[in-house]
């Protein structure tokens, strides 16, 4: 007699929600609610960018470009369950590439803003290739390695990067100001945060997601787990560009030094860990939140009389707190800030509020069954 095993059948979907949620709609006074949320806090902050100064438009751009490689970061790990430990190297070739577009070959910022998108999921795909081949530790070694080879080699090449002397890359007509080029940079922003959404409600985004689970079960519900692997290695490429080229305009030179496994990768693991692996909310947040912390903690330690060596030194001492606040965050709260952010996203989307649940292990709340 032979057994034959068949994949589970679920009645329901996998984050079913209670019945009486279920049925819950908004009354009128709900849906005013949440659609001023959103409205109030944009009229705040044009507002505050408006009216006060200094600004620091500079450094809420920049935090906005570290939420763009961080979500990019975040389809890799998050999505697709592939550990990367060298987007130094995708976010500084998406960077030199747009600074070469617009310096040596002469063209608008929105064209080497394509192109360097164009350019860094092809190089994705390629790591990707390898990706089929390795997985977990092995295939971490391989992104180390070629972060490795990115800074010592690639980054150098006086003809592409222009060495140390690095490369130009000026900010675009109309956006030449810090205030300007901040609102550029969150267009950007909302962009791929609509793409990631929409991507994730897709079947492919639920096809990433069993990837992350099991690759051979994901393959008995007819996923091709090589063909979703490379969409999940070219859209995080195709992000990575998308923040390098935007950073490349921000500091108008680009240069090697910028871009280490510290300042880079390790950063935006960091935020894309403790913001919430799955949750854009939260990553965004945590991105602001981590930009806007380095700049304010030395003032802060200046404001309550603590040591000059202290002061000197707090940003570092930041990204010492972040990192153990990774590991806590893998411990003891895996979502992260999607904590917070995940039900507030869908009490926005016109479901109840209820504080602590973050949607569950899918992306904020999508079902990861293919």
């Amino acid at each position: 007699m032979t057994t034959v095993l068949e994949p589970p059948t679920h009645d329901e979907p996998l984050d079913a929600a209670p019945a009486d949620d279920r049925d819950f709609r908004p009354t009128p006074g709900g849906w005013a609610a949440r659609a001023a949320l959103p409205i109030g806090s944009l009229l705040v902050l044009f507002f505050y960018l408006n009216h006060f100064a200094p600004v620091r438009a500079d450094n809420l751009s920049n935090g906005l470009i570290i939420a763009v490689g961080a979500l990019s970061l975040n389809v890799l790990v998050g999505y697709a369950g592939q550990i990367s430990l060298g987007h130094q190297a995708f976010i500084g070739i998406g960077a030199f590439t747009s600074a070469y577009v617009i310096s040596q070959s002469h063209q608008s910022f929105y064209v080497a803003l394509v192109v360097a998108a164009l350019v860094g999921a092809t190089q994705a795909v390629i790591l990707g290739l390898v990706a089929l081949r390795v997985r977990g530790l092995y295939f971490a070694l391989v992104t180390l390695a070629w972060g490795a080879v990115s800074e010592q080699c690639i980054f150098l090449l006086k003809g592409f990067t222009g060495g140390g002397a690095g490369a130009n890359a000026p900010k675009p007509g109309g956006f030449t100001t810090d205030r300007a080029y901040f609102v550029l940079v969150a267009i950007a922003l909302g962009v791929i945060l609509l793409i990631d959404w929409r991507m994730m409600a897709s079947k492919a985004g639920r096809a990433m997601q069993a990837l992350r689970e099991s690759p051979q079960v994901a393959a008995n519900y007819g996923v091709n787990v090589n063909a979703y692997t490379l969409l999940a290695f070219a859209v995080s490429g195709f992000y990575a560009g998308v923040a390098g080229a935007l950073y490349a305009s921000r500091r108008t030179t680009v240069q090697a030094v910028e871009f280490s496994f510290a300042s880079i990768a390790l950063t935006y693991l960091i935020v894309t860990v403790v913001g919430g692996l799955r949750k854009r909310g939260g990553i965004v947040a945590f991105a602001i939140l981590f930009e806007l912390g380095a700049e304010w903690l030395p003032d802060l330690a200046k404001s309550l009389g603590l040591p000059r060596s202290f002061q000197a030194n707090a940003g570092t001492y930041l990204q010492a707190v972040s990192g153990i606040l990774a590991i806590l965050t893998l411990i003891f709260q895996p979502e992260g800030l999607g904590t917070i952010t995940g039900p507030i996203g869908k009490w926005l989307k016109g479901e109840r509020f209820h504080l602590g649940h973050g949607g569950g292990g899918g992306a904020e709340g999508v079902n990861a069954r293919p």
